[in-house]
């Protein structure tokens, strides 16, 4: 400490007939200033270094990247000011008692007791009575300099270094920034008992500087999106428990470790993509019974058409019952849709609704797959909204000759024939701001009229939301819904929905609710706009669970549009700050009005939003 006084020393009195050394309170007090600036750009050399190093490492923060850029703040923003607000103190306290000083001459020493203005001679000015004594409300003139610079001004310090931090840390979590505002701070604390006056002229200076960091900062600019995109799409190891213990216990992973591991044990299925094939005519189907195979498919012909709504009640059965003599097959199989939750989906044509229809059926007839299915239908029966699809009936495939090749329980759906949300985007772009507004209106109105029903979706994402030709989205399969008091289907070694889409709170083990499906369909909004999941994508389901289950920063989220406010709002990580989705609506419905834009319309995709 005494070599760091000495070289202070030095530099004081060299500054101080650079600077106004005849203005009031005199040049060393202004030296003090000037000192204190440089003090002030402490934080911002950590500041710029972080932003450097982040512009290789991009966003993904190790165990040794935290320590690296905790250590960093706690060190210029806090020990080294911390070391020159003591060294410069004890100069001035030093020449205050009469003392040497080291570093001075006899003659510099001298020149601190001359009195430039009202406040006496600059060694007791700057040197006597301490910060703690400052704040004595006896005397208030002195009070209430003391509460001005050594109260707001290092506030003010606090968050000018705050910005910095956070400007360094741009595209990636900000959590460090703590590092380095807190420390400014504790200096209020750790320099009581320094001299009043020269702390006063260095926290002048450390805002200064501080001030001018900010602008420094910013000229660095923030990592690359490639390399940022990059960094958290690194895979993740897992950690495994290890081998006992000296005291015999292996350790335990943990909860995020848990889930990631069964969702990386869990077969993946291909989404339900419609697609365009060759089929055969009705007339055709009618004379052929059972699966139309490939190579009797005539020549392409649309679908019949579907009629909106059908009013038919769902039949929940028992058993399978046999199939009725002298009656042809109800259905005709046409082809294969997909997979979805836990059923493949097919294509066909229901004689009894004479219409064409989707078809769910599970993949092993077993008891859990046949409460499943159960609680699927009365999920879906219980809902009416024209944007969420509807199931006719509940049939068992022994019961009609056409489910050949089917097995247990089957529900008969409203076929929507489209194009699913991702697939276009993926093949015409993002989503202009009208078009995003009507397919975020009208997807949470369906789920806000199945929460009413007390059933959640928990798969909300671009793949489940089907746009027709006429732009109407509806969302499908309810493949993992569930109501709500339903017993958990987690205990199967399943983790259910899809870990890009997945809101923080279900993706850390906590129950499902309705602000989840909120997140979800924010974020599949998000998507329609951007490309991009707004966690950004990830190489692999455990490393895209664990960004989900920590509640990793929202990267991806679109700049330019009318809906970030909302987007921000909704994908809030805590789910009591989501809004509900009733005012989603409500709130989407009313800037469709403003805008001279209707409910209705087409889905465009590959414009400039506004």
């Amino acid at each position: 400490m005494d070599a760091l006084a000495a070289l202070l020393a030095g530099l004081l009195n060299g500054l101080r007939p650079i600077v106004a050394p005849d203005v009031c309170p005199g040049g060393w007090a202004w030296a003090t200033s000037a000192v204190g600036v440089g003090v002030g750009l402490l934080p911002t050399v950590g500041a710029v270094g972080v932003a450097l190093w982040r512009r290789r490492i991009g966003s993904h923060y190790g165990v040794g990247e935290s320590l690296v850029l905790t250590a960093t703040g706690v060190l210029t923003a806090g020990i080294l000011p911390l070391l020159f607000f003591t060294a410069t103190g004890q100069v001035f306290a030093t020449a205050a008692a009469g003392g040497a000083v080291p570093g001075l001459t006899s003659r510099a020493i001298r020149s601190m007791d001359s009195a430039v203005c009202l406040t006496g001679p600059q060694s007791s000015y700057l040197g006597a009575g301490s910060v703690g004594d400052a704040f004595n409300p006896a005397d208030p003139v002195r009070f209430g300099i003391a509460v001005m610079l050594l109260a707001l001004v290092p506030l003010l310090a606090a968050l000018f270094v705050a910005a910095q931090a956070r400007l360094a840390l741009r595209r990636g979590p900000r959590w460090p920034s703590k590092f380095f505002w807190l420390p400014v701070l504790a200096l209020t604390v750790f320099t009581a008992r320094t001299p009043a006056g020269s702390t006063e002229h260095l926290w002048v200076g450390f805002a200064t500087g501080a001030f001018l960091g900010i602008v420094v900062t910013a000229m660095v600019g923030p990592p690359s999106r490639e390399v940022v995109r990059t960094s958290l799409a690194r895979p993740q190891p897992v950690r495994r428990p290890g081998p006992a213990t000296a005291g015999g216990a292996a350790p335990a992973p943990s909860l995020a470790d848990r889930l990631a591991q069964r969702f990386a044990a869990r077969t993946p299925e291909p989404p339900v993509l419609p697609r365009q094939r060759t089929v055969a005519s009705p007339q055709q189907l009618a004379a052929t019974p059972g699966p139309v195979p490939a190579a009797a498919a005539g020549t392409p012909v649309p679908a019949p058409p579907t009629p909106r709504r059908p009013a038919y009640p769902p039949t929940l059965v028992a058993a399978a019952p046999a199939p009725m003599p002298g009656r042809g097959p109800r259905f005709r199989l046409i082809r294969r849709l997909g997979s979805g939750g836990f059923g493949r989906v097919w294509l066909a044509h229901d004689a009894q609704l004479g219409q064409t229809v989707a078809l769910k059926s599970a993949h092993a007839p077993d008891t859990e797959t046949e409460q499943r299915i159960r609680r699927e239908a009365a999920a879906l029966a219980a809902i009416r909204h024209p944007n969420c699809v509807r199931i006719h009936d509940l049939v068992h495939a022994g019961s009609d000759p056409g489910l050949v090749g089917l097995e247990g329980m089957v529900i008969v759906m409203e076929y929507v024939e489209g194009m699913s949300l991702g697939q276009l985007v993926q093949e015409r772009g993002p989503l202009d701001d009208v078009s995003a507004a009507r397919v975020w209106a009208g997807i949470a109105g369906a789920l806000d009229a199945a929460h009413q029903r007390g059933v959640l979706h928990r798969d909300v994402k671009p793949g489940n939301v089907i746009v027709d030709p006429s732009g109407l989205a509806h969302l499908i399969d309810f493949g993992i819904a569930r109501r709500t008091g339903d017993a958990t289907l987690t205990m199967a070694g399943f983790v259910l929905g899809t870990p890009d889409f997945l809101a923080p709170e279900v993706a850390g083990g906590r129950a499902a609710t309705p602000a989840s499906d909120a997140w979800q369909l924010a974020a599949t909004v998000s998507y329609a706009l951007t490309g991009y999941p707004p966690r950004g994508g990830h190489a692999d389901a455990l490393s895209g669970l664990r960004a989900a289950a920590a509640g990793a920063r929202l990267t991806h989220l679109p700049r330019r549009t009318a809906h970030l406010s909302l987007l921000k709002s909704s994908l809030k990580t805590d789910p009591a700050r989501r809004p509900e989705l009733h005012a989603v609506h409500r709130g989407l419905e009313d800037w469709l009005r403003r805008t001279g834009a209707r409910m209705d319309g087409p889905v465009t995709a590959g414009l400039i939003r506004r």
